[in-house]
């Protein structure tokens, strides 16, 4: 039941106050939510009712919402002792209650004497927006409003540093404000939605376009130009999200026409709080991640392209962090296609076929395709260029990266840890330390670094350029962007398209071409993300579910780590493999042999284990905001993979 006198109105222009109290305390379960609060990979995402901002059964609502931002706040203000410095911005997608959180947290940084950012002609903000702005302006910190691709009744919260970047270090000081503010019963209070403090005025267009033009160059961008005249054209769905209004107005500053008669056509673009209903079949909620087959096969892609409405689809997801496409090829190479791990679906009546790509795949393409421009341009002599990726992107890269002669750097899942390797690279004293990767391994980058790509196999990306991103006071520079950006990945994939337009050949056989080239073994990736309870379930049925799913996920995630910690002290390989033979399920096949066993990790940062079979590897890892287990393979024979995940999905442990 929700307690009377929660009577606070996100738009008042009156100050406000929330007092925790007693009453509300038991009302919002907030000392076991305090207790149970963490910031994950994704930073702070969990269950909201979209008909009820005030409902005390879902951790997500008006009241926990106020409470981090008095958190984080406090924690903020404890870190300077100049009034100035406070500065925050604050943006969000389309989620039920995004503009009312955004008020709410508004309202209680300006109380604590913060100068509050937001957008004015445009209320909705993409998290890589969120991102650059922040870094560029030089504000202390950002909030963005996300929970990403997560279904609609999901809300989340994520907090950036002065870098742009997800909060790292200052992760625990706000868990425990967040705990002290409910066990000292504070009373929080919120300035006026009039505060001078407030302020509309956070548009960073004309910087980021500057900034994008040292990535994407001029060539790249005239070959975009050059297609549409013979007829190219990219339809972008947005799933409802918030990267229309924001991706129309980049473009127009590239040149780069929009609307029915342009470059760019968008489809279920209006923004809306459910998306749509995109990912809800038969019953089941997917969310609206663009690289799930749930989404990207039930968009309408198929009809666009066969009709010749486009050339490829994009879509990009809610905050605009992941990307994917769709495209065509002819018939005739079908086969070609599906044996080098392309997924197609066959088109009747037409001489063409549906080709469904993923972020790995468009990952390799694209750091081919800039090789090509870098040494086009004499760049790659200049710099030492690398590449990274998270340690459960395809070895793929590894193996272009190799042959190429680029390093590669494998940093922990979640887009935080690449901001930490990068805020390692700028500060390195000695430019010939090597870098300590996820899996213990040591890679030189050299004295000059340049990005190519960092890249997360589940769609998100971002390129850096040949001049380092400088803040608008040139106070600081950093190698590349702290977010994922699916507008810059979507550009650079606009200019690939193009190039292949004008060329009159396809992604697929561009993809496949590249595949034998370099003759790459790592083809097929799977990915298979098991959840271990109903999280549409509320109150103390569903609290009991994902105590049941995080003990199931807990114990399965031990029996690796032990396994890992067994072999690097007193185990062979062989035994390894014998001991995980033991807990299959009968009448399961020998597995292969295993080459390596290592942790993903050190210390009090170890996210999962890594196995390398013969001819694949796997990881096994559990999910930064959720009891989900998940698991990733990559090798060159899609039959053993198939066999073993199940294999290894249903272990008795």
């Amino acid at each position: 039941m929700k307690p009377n006198h929660v009577t606070i109105n996100p738009s008042a222009t009156k100050n406000e106050s929330l007092e925790i109290n007693d009453e509300l305390v038991n009302a919002y379960s907030l000392e076991k939510w305090a207790r149970d609060f963490n910031l994950m990979t994704a930073g702070y995402r969990d269950q909201l009712d979209p008909d009820d901002i005030l409902n005390p059964e879902v951790p997500v609502n008006l009241v926990t919402m106020v409470i981090l931002g008095e958190a984080k706040a406090r924690v903020f203000k404890r870190k300077t002792k100049d009034p100035g410095a406070l500065h925050v911005h604050i943006g969000g997608e389309t989620r039920p209650h995004t503009q009312d959180f955004i008020k709410l947290l508004s309202r209680v940084y300006a109380a604590n004497g913060f100068y509050v950012h937001l957008r004015s002609m445009i209320l909705t903000t993409p998290i890589w927006y969120s991102s650059f702005g922040v870094f560029y302006e030089d504000f202390q910190s950002g909030d963005n409003l996300t929970a990403s691709h997560s279904q609609y009744f999901k809300g989340g919260w994520k907090p950036l540093d002065s870098f742009g970047k997800q909060l790292v270090e200052e992760e625990s000081d706000i868990i425990k404000e967040v705990n002290h503010i409910v066990e000292s019963r504070a009373t929080i209070q919120l300035a006026p939605m009039s505060d001078a403090k407030i302020l509309h005025d956070f548009d960073v267009d004309d910087a980021y376009i500057r900034y994008q033009k040292t990535v994407v160059d001029e060539q790249s961008i005239n070959e975009i130009k050059k297609a549409s005249k013979q007829g190219f054209r990219c339809s972008i769905c947005t799933v409802g999200g918030s990267m229309k209004k924001t991706s129309e107005k980049l473009f127009q500053g590239f040149g780069i026409s929009t609307g029915p008669d342009g470059i760019i056509q968008y489809f279920l673009d209006d923004e809306d709080s459910q998306y749509h209903g995109i990912g809800q079949i038969n019953g089941e909620n997917y969310g609206v991640d663009p690289t799930k087959k749930e989404i990207y096969r039930n968009i309408g892609a198929q009809e666009k392209l066969i009709k010749g409405e486009a050339a490829v689809i994009f879509i990009w997801d809610p905050d605009g962090d992941r990307f994917n496409m769709v495209t065509t090829a002819s018939k005739r190479n079908i086969d070609r296609f599906k044996s080098l791990g392309l997924e197609v679906e066959q088109q009747d009546k037409t001489d063409k076929c549906i080709v469904y790509f993923t972020p790995n795949q468009i990952f390799f393409m694209l750091v081919a395709y800039r090789m090509s421009a870098l040494k086009r341009d004499g760049s790659i002599g200049a710099y030492d260029w690398f590449i990274a990726s998270s340690v459960t992107t395809s070895r793929a890269l590894d193996e272009l990266a190799e042959k190429e002669n680029f390093p590669i750097v494998h940093v922990r899942v979640g887009f935080k840890h690449w901001g930490t390797f990068a805020h390692w690279l700028e500060s390195r004293k000695d430019a010939d330390e090597p870098y300590i990767t996820a899996l213990g391994d040591r890679v030189a980058i050299g004295k000059k670094p340049r990005l190519i790509l960092m890249c997360e196999e589940s769609g998100g990306a971002i390129f850096g350029g040949n001049e380092f991103l400088m803040n608008k006071l040139s106070s600081n520079a950093i190698i590349a962007m702290r977010e994922k950006d699916a507008f810059q990945f979507g550009l650079l994939s606009l200019s690939l398209g193009a190039f292949l337009y004008n060329s009159s050949q396809s992604f697929a056989d561009y993809y496949c071409d590249l595949i034998e080239k370099y003759n790459i073994r790592n083809r097929f990736f799977k990915r298979y993300d098991k959840r271990l309870y109903d999280e549409s379930l509320s109150g103390a049925v569903r609290e009991n579910a994902k105590k049941i799913g995080e003990a199931k996920r807990d114990r399965i995630m031990k029996y690796f780590h032990d396994l890992a910690v067994n072999y690097s002290s007193h185990m062979d390989l062989d035994e390894a493999r014998k001991e995980i033979h033991a807990k299959c399920p009968p009448n399961s096949r020998n597995l292969p042999s295993i080459k390596k066993i290592s942790l993903i990790g050190k210390g009090g940062l170890l996210e999962g284990t890594f196995i390398q079979f013969d001819t694949f590897w796997l990881v096994i890892r559990s999910s930064g905001t959720d009891a989900v287990l998940r698991y990733y393979m990559n090798g060159e024979n899609k039959e053993e993979m198939d066999s073993v995940q199940n294999t290894i999905m249903n272990l008795d442990i």
